[in-house]
């Protein structure tokens, strides 16, 4: 167990650093450790947030917390920021306007990194399937993601199952010009490609 698990509140309010990481039993850290400007709480399975109140921190590693979903907007002054592998985080906040170093790989449910982060000198989101890799100014696939949200949400997923259905959907998709004339055309030519060193040997 870490000292937040063990020592008195009143003997941690004044920490200026606390690291507390990869402990089984944290839950929750003391939203009265105002004082705090490096926080490390990375790997610890139970902790489900982070404090708004921490707002004098300029560092944060919260990185394999599997139960964290989002980084208070109230940490502007962060300068570096480690939430890798935070498997339920959806979002950066716009208003941490001061980070210079963001680590958020492995973050399946990250849609978007905010253009409003202008000092980023070290951005590493790799293995973020809706984040587009090394982008000039972060753009996203929200935009898309949200329509898509919408249409299924209004009833449209049946609509999207007829027009599959129809005779001129597959007509049109498998057209020799189109993805699955051409996906079609790849596949026999592979096919017959395979078939010919066969066909030369049974001749000889």
């Amino acid at each position: 167990m870490c000292r937040i698990c063990t020592d008195p509140l009143e003997s941690l309010v004044e920490l200026t650093e606390l690291d507390c990481a990869r402990c089984p039993e944290l839950t929750a850290i003391p939203p009265e450790l105002v004082n705090l400007r490096g926080l490390n709480c990375s790997r610890c399975p139970s902790l489900v947030s982070i404090p708004p109140t921490l707002v004098a921190l300029t560092e944060l590693d919260c990185s394999g917390c599997s139960l964290v979903t989002c980084i208070p907007d109230t940490l502007v002054n962060l300068k570096w920021l480690d939430c890798d592998q935070c498997p339920l985080l959806t979002s950066i906040p716009r208003t941490l306007t001061r980070l210079v170093i963001l680590y958020c790989y492995r973050c399946p449910l990250l849609v978007s990194i905010p253009t409003t982060l202008v000092r980023l000198v070290t951005l590493a989101c790799f293995d973020c399937p809706w984040l587009p890799q090394n982008a000039d100014r972060y753009p996203n696939h929200l935009p898309s993601l949200l329509r898509l949200q919408r249409w299924f949400r209004h009833g449209k997923k049946q609509t999207f199952k007829r027009v599959l259905c129809t005779r001129a959907f597959n007509e049109w998709i498998f057209h020799p010009d189109r993805i699955g004339g051409k996906l079609v055309k790849k596949q026999m030519e592979a096919e017959l490609g395979a078939m010919r060193p066969a066909k030369q040997q049974r001749m000889e």
